[in-house]
């Protein structure tokens, strides 16, 4: 995670924050200063000494907390060192106020706060975002992720093994695209990378390195047709390489901020009843980022051995 954070904020944020009255919206960025590990944050500040650096921590225990992790990046302009320097790939902001660039850098990805908003804006994510749909009872389509196109992000990366097969029971006009027309929404100029690591792409038997690659071809092909008016930059990955080392059998969808699960697989419509479940988490829960920092390095870690493996099986496209 990256942290942007004006020192106004983490100021005032420590003078109002109060463990036995404070909101839930409150103790959640109170636990992502003192217990989220592997973060790297920039502060407004000038720090010139070590002298200086153990007053900051004295006067601000925040400060101190998230100092036991790793010092912080002092930035003489937060809106300049993230535009200039971020990649985005998972980014907060807090600022004192409602900065004017805050629609710019969300569109980038990064999801912004200000000292007024913070708290409404992170309990209406939690509500609209963390929740659950019953595989027992009737599925209804996948018109409940439009509730997640106003959460910023830049990727999104899906692991299931069948999710391009396309067969008669396991349509991607009927579970694929309509997932992500209701994520991405009707904003254009959302730029996007789209990984899909997959195993199935039903090809013609006996399933040829040829065969594979011409149906991995067919599905780009047609997943670019239909979100052409969207910036979507797509690439198919086969999963099933590196043997025994990774294991990517759950069915997940990651955006930067969250995550969503499905035990059973998002090959849903034709649906047929089960005991499974679709969850929706977001970093917001300690559990869920740790989940996500954890799969995203796994992921990255398999795409780097695989584009250097020697191997006539299909990798990428």
């Amino acid at each position: 995670m990256e942290l942007y954070i004006e020192k106004e904020f983490l100021d005032n944020f420590y003078l109002e924050f109060d463990d036995k009255t404070a909101s839930a919206s409150q103790k959640i960025v109170a636990t992502i200063l003192k217990e989220y590990a592997e973060v790297e944050w920039f502060i407004d500040c000038t720090i010139d000494s070590i002298e200086q650096l153990e007053s900051l921590k004295n006067d601000n225990p925040f400060f101190h907390a998230r100092s036991i992790y790793s010092s912080p990046i002092t930035v003489r302009s937060i809106k300049e060192h993230f535009f200039e320097k971020s990649k985005c790939e998972q980014t907060l902001i807090f600022a004192q106020g409602n900065e004017d660039w805050f629609n710019t850098a969300e569109l980038k990805g990064a999801m912004c706060f200000s000292s007024k908003n913070y708290k409404a804006k992170i309990e209406s994510i939690i509500y609209s975002c963390h929740f659950k749909i019953d595989l027992s009872d009737q599925f209804r389509g996948w018109e409940f992720l439009s509730n997640l196109k106003n959460i910023p992000f830049n990727k999104i990366m899906i692991n299931d093994g069948y999710i391009l097969a396309d067969k008669s029971t396991q349509k991607i006009q009927d579970n694929l695209i309509p997932i992500l027309q209701n994520i991405i929404g009707k904003n254009y100029q959302q730029k996007s990378d789209l990984e899909i690591y997959t195993k199935d792409l039903n090809p013609l038997q006996p399933g040829t390195f040829e065969q594979i690659k011409d149906e991995a071809d067919k599905k780009l092909r047609r997943l670019n047709s239909v979100f052409a008016n969207y910036q979507l930059k797509i690439k198919i990955i086969s999963n099933t390489l590196q043997k025994g080392k990774y294991d990517f059998h759950d069915r997940l969808i990651y955006l930067n901020f969250l995550i969503i699960d499905s035990p059973k697989g998002f090959n849903l419509i034709p649906y047929k009843k089960s005991n499974s479940q679709v969850t929706i988490e977001t970093i917001f829960d300690k559990y869920t980022y740790n989940r996500i920092k954890n799969h995203k390095k796994m992921h990255a870690d398999y795409l780097d051995k695989i584009v250097s493996l020697q191997t006539l099986e299909f990798k990428h496209t």
